[in-house]
């Protein structure tokens, strides 16, 4: 499941909002970007040099999402909105919109007292129109409440702070509704006894929790219940106050009744339900490990070994161990401590094995750009760095006769399928269109 965190950037003394994932790392400048812009009936959209497609696709989804949002908040914007579009996540690293540098896991974040919505394109254009729409969420939902400018913004914050799983679950709430998913991540949740109360959200349950918070209301009261809730806020100037008006209970009550909901909703999949450990081997525990993520595991061709990504050192890794009996074998790659190793991309993670087994390849961010590193197994050693000058590059995988490898690569708004010759060094691009073109496997 892809895991990716949208920030607000409102004030420093709201520690809350570290769900963005920022550690006072400056902006790295690596490029001069040639900004321009074009306008639409409420929103200003800024890019650069080749980032005409994606401002207009960005243009007609802000205004769809608009529209959608006017109707159920029944709010008309005061002020104009701009969104600052980036071609891809390196770039958008070097924004200096935001305080610090944002992580591999920011997918987006709203400045509200500038108005300000700041987004990369990632080539994926549905996660695009998510993101516009979840961050437009934000942007108009505190338009709404608080106002316009900076002294209205201030004012309206002193008076009222909303929790996250509100602000969060909002955005999410309304720019999917409820989808796949998050049904399964809720589902864990309920099944595995990690579900908060509302009181207690956390982390990505902020958002996730949240939306499914708010599709229940909408299922119970309908849909047009959480735009009354909002105006019951923005009114009484309190949550509680808020709720207690438009659907008769507080947060205590609603969370009581929402854990019911879930319980109903879930709890009938355990008796038909297999647990991964009926059916295979488990070979790695975060809670021994205490981390996060092991992902990405690639089985060499023999079989007999694994190479997967995982941040149990606290910075991500790349590491093997035995397939037979889970022993580590110890780790091949330190990422996230050198230059060329900024970034492993846990999110569109990809290890790929040489037939050989005498290689790995990966994907990095180094600098300003991605970059595809050959790895040796046995050496421990980076021994190749391809740098073909992609906004993106992700998910390679060797070719069986071992001379080529493919990979999705993203260039000017637009994400395709390439093909490295590992001899010549050089690139051909296999697909060529708009739609979303991703995890090639050889065969």
């Amino acid at each position: 499941m892809r895991k990716c965190f949208f920030s607000l950037l409102i004030i420093v003394s709201l520690p809350a909002l570290a769900a963005g994932q920022y550690f006072g790392k400056n902006s790295v400048q690596y490029t001069n970007f040639d900004w321009r812009y074009i306008q639409s009936e409420h929103f200003d959209i800024y890019f650069y040099t080749n980032g005409d497609r994606i401002a207009e696709f960005v243009a007609d989804i802000a205004e769809s999402s608009y529209q959608e949002l006017r109707n159920d908040f029944r709010y008309d914007l005061t002020d104009r909105i701009t969104i600052i579009i980036y071609k891809g996540h390196n770039d958008f690293e070097q924004t200096n919109v935001a305080l610090s540098t944002p992580e591999e896991s920011v997918g987006g974040f709203t400045e509200i007292f500038k108005n300000r919505v700041v987004i990369p394109f990632e080539g994926n254009y549905e996660q695009l129109r998510h993101v516009v729409h979840h961050e437009l969420t934000h942007a108009v939902m505190f338009q709404m409440l608080y106002g316009a400018g900076v002294q209205s913004i201030i004012m309206g914050m002193m008076r009222l702070q909303l929790p996250l799983w509100l602000v969060e679950g909002l955005a999410e709430y309304e720019s999917l509704r409820w989808d796949t998913e998050s049904d399964m991540y809720i589902r864990d949740a309920a099944l595995n006894g990690y579900l908060p109360s509302i009181d207690r959200m956390y982390g990505f349950m902020w958002y996730k929790g949240g939306q499914h918070i708010l599709y229940y209301l909408a299922e119970k009261y309908g849909p047009q219940k959480i735009g009354e809730i909002l105006g019951k806020i923005k009114i009484t100037k309190s949550l509680e106050r808020g709720l207690k008006h438009a659907i008769g209970i507080n947060s205590k009550e609603l969370s009581e009744r929402w854990h019911k909901y879930v319980k109903k909703q879930y709890w009938p999949d355990i008796a038909n339900r297999q647990e991964p450990e009926d059916f295979a081997k488990k070979l790695t525990d975060h809670l021994k490990t205490k981390n996060f993520v092991n992902t990405s595991p690639a089985l060499s061709p023999k079989g007999d070994k694994i190479a997967y990504l995982s941040n149990k050192s606290d910075y991500f890794d790349i590491y093997l161990m035995s397939a037979i009996d889970g022993k580590s074998l110890g780790c091949l790659v330190k990422g996230q401590r050198t230059m060329n190793l900024e970034e492993l991309h846990w999110l569109k993670p990809g290890i790929s094995w040489s037939p050989d087994e005498k290689y790995i390849a990966f994907a990095a961010k180094k600098g300003p750009d991605d970059v595809l590193h050959i790895l040796n197994v046995k050496k421990r050693k980076i021994v190749k760095t391809f740098n073909l000058g992609l906004n993106g590059l992700f998910s390679p995988t060797w070719s069986p006769h071992g001379d080529e490898i493919a990979f999705c690569g993203v260039l000017n708004g637009q994400s395709d399928i390439y093909i490295l010759n590992l001899n010549t060094g050089k690139s051909r691009k296999i697909t060529n269109d708009i739609f979303s073109d991703i995890q090639p496997a050889c065969l």
